[in-house]
């Protein structure tokens, strides 16, 4: 659909929260035919809000049919009238290049239009990523933040640096297992915790040919979708593939795992190939530390005898195949259980291909 507005009656009131709470309660109702009909009247109607709820749910076919085209249409039609969400989801399909080319300038644009336009995440993401920290303390410490300082913050952003991983070094040889102090900041991972807060669902395992619950693990899980995604998480996804010089468009989609006292994931391996008919493989894995106040929880690589922990903020990653490509078997591991507190990890699987064109 290429949204045409046309003009209300006169008198007729706008959407509004009115509309968007009725097609709410439609979906509570399992009506969501009805609550994307309503979404689609506002929308040709010129609402911005309507425009934005719908590009949102056709984006990735949530309670919608998914058609990312049209959403991104909608949601490029709602930020030029002013919607400041859709302003922040079009910076995230800027920066990642769903959809359209990577275009980093543009994506920092929309963050600091969407900043401007009252967006408390845009807000969030250009204080955590700006490299001016005085300029930081001060827009923090203000009642009103000071006129010019979204650009100001934009503007002091480098995404170089993020592409410069720190050093790493090596573990074990076989399998392939390297470490990454302070891949990132611990800031950084406060903000992916609270992006994934109150989104747990309990954890499945992949065997190849689908995903399923195992008795191999208890733990929970939140996958990132690119409605959950910003440009804090690209960025360290761009981080990641400078850091195993592996491309960003082989990784599967990332998720964070939470684990309670008690909960665990015994022994397995990552790779998918040789268990079910897959034609993909992953062929490496990348964990980062969100948190290190807990006990217990070490990553154990059973078969070679290595036990390992970071602190917040570091990262390891290890070969899930070996040099010739093969499933390697040395690699089986497992997350130890929590004995005290609870655990945050960030995991980002990649893939020999494009991923999404596997079999």
């Amino acid at each position: 659909m290429n949204p045409q507005p046309t003009t209300r009656a006169p008198g007729a009131p706008p959407a509004g929260g009115e509309v968007l709470a009725q097609a709410g309660e439609l979906d509570r109702q399992g009506r969501h035919e009805e609550a994307v009909e309503i979404l689609r009247r506002e929308a040709r109607s010129g609402d911005a809000a309507a425009m934005c709820q719908l590009g949102l749910r056709l984006l990735i076919g949530r309670n919608a049919p998914q058609s990312p085209q049209e959403a991104t249409i909608l949601l490029g039609e709602a930020a030029e009238r002013g919607d400041a969400d859709a302003t922040a989801q079009m910076a995230t399909l800027a920066a990642s290049g769903a959809w359209m080319p990577q275009d980093w300038p543009a994506a920092l644009r929309h963050l600091q239009l969407a900043a401007e336009r009252g967006s408390a995440n845009a807000r969030g993401q250009l204080l955590l990523l700006a490299g001016d920290r005085t300029l930081v303390q001060q827009t923090r410490d203000a009642a009103v933040p000071p006129p010019g300082c979204w650009q100001g913050l934009r503007e002091s952003i480098d995404i170089e640096a993020w592409r410069q991983p720190p050093p790493r070094r090596s573990l074990c040889e076989a399998p392939r297992i390297r470490f990454a102090e302070a891949f990132t900041s611990a800031e950084v991972c406060d903000w992916l915790v609270q992006r994934s807060l109150g989104k747990f669902k309990p954890a499945l395992m992949f065997d190849g040919n689908r995903p399923a619950f195992s008795a191999s693990r208890n733990n929970s899980d939140f996958c990132f979708d690119i409605i959950d995604a910003d440009l804090v998480l690209v960025l360290v996804r761009e981080r990641t593939s400078a850091l195993v010089k592996l491309p960003i468009f082989a990784m599967e989609p990332p998720q964070i795992f939470h684990y309670a006292v008690g909960q665990e994931i015994k022994p397995h391996y990552d790779h998918v190939r040789a268990e079910g008919g897959y034609e993909a493989e992953r062929i490496a894995t990348l964990l980062l530390y969100l948190n290190d106040d807990y006990e217990g929880g070490e990553l154990e690589f059973c078969k070679v005898g290595l036990r390992t922990r970071g602190r917040k903020g570091d990262a390891v990653y290890f070969a899930n195949v070996d040099a010739a490509g093969a499933p390697d078997k040395q690699s089986l591991h497992a997350a130890l259980p929590v004995t005290r507190g609870e655990k945050f990890i960030f995991s980002q699987w990649i893939q020999d291909r494009t991923f999404g064109s596997a079999g």
